[in-house]
């Protein structure tokens, strides 16, 4: 099992370095919906592409999203899929990490998407929490 772990941190290491998009760390709440009513996770990091939230459950790669995220005073409503999920922390997880890709970003919400980014970024090219 632990050589499973070491080798998927391995990959997501792997992941990192050849991200299309960079990753900042923001921390809000997120709001999603698979099937049924509406559930609430925590943001752990954000990109153009993805973000990467805390679900109180775990989900397998694939599963389709619609979310609801809240930036500053806007919020944009991207729909997105597991692209990856884990453990929070080996003993007594209360929640999984999840790496959620977007498929589908209207053009209004990637332009509220960027222009976040973009002003929320301090010097050091990272988003505070919870602008």
């Amino acid at each position: 099992m632990a050589d499973i772990l070491r080798d998927k941190t391995t990959d997501e290491q792997t992941q990192v370095k050849e991200r299309k998009h960079p990753r900042y760390p923001y921390t809000a709440p997120v709001t999603y919906r698979e099937l049924g009513p509406a559930k609430t996770g925590r943001i752990r990091n954000l990109s153009q592409g993805g973000v990467m939230v805390d679900l109180p459950e775990r989900y397998p790669p694939g599963t389709a999203f619609d979310l609801l995220i809240s930036l500053d005073q806007r919020s944009i409503s991207p729909q997105a899929e597991v692209a990856w999920s884990h453990h929070a922390a080996p003993e007594g997880a209360t929640s999984y990490v999840h790496g959620l890709k977007f498929t589908r970003l209207n053009l209004q919400d990637r332009l509220t998407l960027e222009l976040f980014l973009a002003v929320a970024l301090d010097g050091k090219g990272r988003a505070g929490e919870g602008l």
